[in-house]
């Protein structure tokens, strides 16, 4: 019985690893592109302590514009 726990857990954790890497390998698509670099260089939360929820939104929403 122990050993289905374990394979259990093992399937999970190798399903979980396959798809971290395949999220890598997936390239930025073009429309997102732009607030992809924003993001990275994003330097807020270092000022204000936090990005929130709602900024985050307001921000995609003028992106989209």
């Amino acid at each position: 019985m122990e050993f289905l726990g374990l394979g259990v857990l093992f399937v999970i954790m190798a399903f979980f690893f396959v798809i971290a890497i395949l999220n890598k390998k997936t390239p930025v698509p073009e429309s997102c592109q732009h607030a992809y670099m924003e993001a990275q260089n994003c330097e807020t939360c270092a000022v204000s302590g936090g990005c929130s929820f709602k900024e985050a939104l307001d921000m995609m929403k003028e992106i989209k514009k």
